[in-house]
């Protein structure tokens, strides 16, 4: 499975947000949205793929 892109306010400013000069002085609500909003696309591809893992496991028989 991959990983989908890491969130972009704008052309400068990506995450991790912390110590990237392009995201000094923007706005942080807005970098916060992103964040959040990221962590909860991740969280569901994570559950995703551990109930695939699991189906593929129980079809092949591994315990």
């Amino acid at each position: 499975m991959k990983a989908p892109p890491v969130p972009y306010l704008d052309a400068t400013c990506h995450f991790p947000w912390y110590g990237v000069k392009g995201c000094k002085g923007k706005d942080t609500r807005a970098m916060l949205r992103l964040t959040v909003s990221d962590d909860k696309a991740l969280r569901q591809r994570a559950g995703a793929s551990l109930g695939w893992f699991e189906t593929v496991r129980r079809d092949y028989g591994s315990r």
